[in-house]
């Protein structure tokens, strides 16, 4: 009897693995993917001195962040208000040629994202 359950429960195991692989990510997981995107693209665009790019990323982050801040309150909706407003920066300070100030700006961006994911996804 026992025999017989094992391939069973094999099969099961195996497509509620597949159903779990197949499902579509949580609202949340597709907009911090896209932050994730952002910040990565501006990183790079910033190393190789294309500042029309790292501006547009910001601003794209920048609309994103105020976007959902204004439907989050307390915490959440500081923090995302703060990343907008250093995207925001970030963008200004790529439109004006002033890598050191995008730099400082993506260092406090990304400090920023480190506390908010050690206040919430992190527990």
């Amino acid at each position: 009897m026992k025999i017989r359950q094992f391939p069973l429960s094999l099969a099961l195991a195996g497509l509620a693995t597949l159903a779990t692989a197949q499902a579509e990510l949580r609202p949340l997981q597709k907009l911090m993917q896209a932050r994730a995107g952002w910040m990565k693209a501006m990183s790079q665009n910033l190393a190789s001195k294309n500042l029309a790019e790292v501006t547009k990323d910001a601003e794209e982050l920048s609309k994103q962040a105020a976007k959902v801040a204004d439907g989050v309150e307390g915490e959440r909706k500081v923090f995302n208000q703060k990343v907008s407003d250093l995207a925001k920066a970030v963008g200004e300070a790529a439109a004006g040629g002033d890598e050191v100030v995008i730099k400082a700006r993506l260092g406090e961006l990304k400090a920023t994202c480190a506390d908010c994911h050690a206040k919430f996804r992190d527990k």
